[in-house]
């Protein structure tokens, strides 16, 4: 019996691994669909965060967890709704980020200004978000129709949505420009 469970994981193991190696790139219709999430409206700041002109709000480039020029030190960390809303005050009590101790979630609406509707997998900019996941992003916005859900962007395909507030899903921080 314990060989056998042993085989049946090592067997997953292997599935997951494949799994994770064949896993979907970004795909982009640029021919059919125009960019809703141009460079030309950002201004990268040259210290992990970028700069809309449109909303006028600064962006960290990487999700919560992960850091470097690509996003590629660390690991994005999944984290619950209220864990989520615990993350900019932390930041900012040790220092902030960028010269910045202003940090916060973004609701909905301002979340939602990220998405790239010609791309999926992930919906995102990748020149301006490198190493964006397409993953689920909390927002600080509640859903007002059960008391237990919060409205989040899938940056799987860039829809925005609701879920329980247990579930685990990625942070990325916002702040007003000046």
């Amino acid at each position: 019996m314990i060989i056998r469970t042993l085989l049946v994981c090592a067997f997953f193991g292997l599935i997951g691994r494949a799994i994770a190696q064949d896993s979907p790139e970004q795909r982009c219709q640029a021919e059919n669909i125009p960019a809703t999430m141009s460079t030309e409206f950002f201004a990268e700041n040259g210290d992990g965060t970028v700069t809309d002109s449109r909303t006028r709000l600064m962006w960290m480039t990487c999700l919560a967890g992960a850091t470097g020029p690509n996003c590629s030190d660390g690991e994005p960390r999944a984290m619950t709704w209220a864990e989520a809303l615990q993350v900019a005050p932390g930041l900012n009590a040790d220092g902030g980020f960028a010269g910045h101790t202003d940090w916060r979630l973004a609701n909905i609406r301002e979340l939602s200004t990220l998405v790239e509707m010609q791309c999926e997998q992930p919906a995102i900019n990748l020149a301006l978000f490198p190493g964006t996941p397409a993953a689920q992003v909390w927002s600080s916005s509640p859903y007002h129709f059960y008391t237990h859900y919060s409205w989040y962007v899938d940056y799987a395909n860039g829809a925005p949505t609701y879920d329980e507030r247990i579930r685990a899903k990625m942070v990325r921080l916002v702040r007003d420009a000046e």
